[in-house]
């Protein structure tokens, strides 16, 4: 199994958990510490979290899309595959940089969690697009 499709799968798992989620929000952002923001963003209706969840949970979906592709997994043709590959490392590996940054602060043991899932799939997405992409032209992504 290449690097690509165990991040596809870490996409795809985290998708679900955001989607499973919906029906323990309030309990969720107590968790994580957002609950306040997200109070705030509810302000401006009520369904403004849910919709950002969703939407989170879709391009966590889409994440995992575009590492099917670039393995040549997936059956359709995605437009800018490499670009999204790199664009997609870069944020999850951004995301464990900010994380670590938290860390040094203090930290919970959701926190430590999360920066460590997203420096591993940043990481899958980085050496996955290396080694995949390396060997063919640009026009074929």
């Amino acid at each position: 199994m290449t690097l690509l499709i165990i991040a596809a799968i870490f996409n795809f798992i985290i998708a679900v958990g955001h989607l499973s989620c919906l029906f323990s929000l309030d309990f969720v952002f107590r968790l994580y510490g957002i609950d306040g923001t997200m109070s705030e963003i509810a302000s401006y209706g009520q369904a403004l979290p849910y919709i950002l969840t969703v939407v989170i949970a879709l391009l966590f979906t889409l994440a995992g899309l575009y590492a099917l592709a670039a393995a040549g997994k997936l059956k359709i043709k995605l437009p800018l595959v490499r670009l999204a590959i790199w664009v997609i490392a870069a944020v999850f590996l951004s995301r464990a940089l900010i994380g670590i940054a938290w860390l040094i602060a203090g930290f919970t043991t959701i926190e430590l969690t999360s920066t460590l899932i997203s420096g591993i799939v940043g990481t899958l997405y980085l050496i996955g697009g290396l080694r995949t992409m390396k060997n063919r032209p640009s026009h074929c992504q």
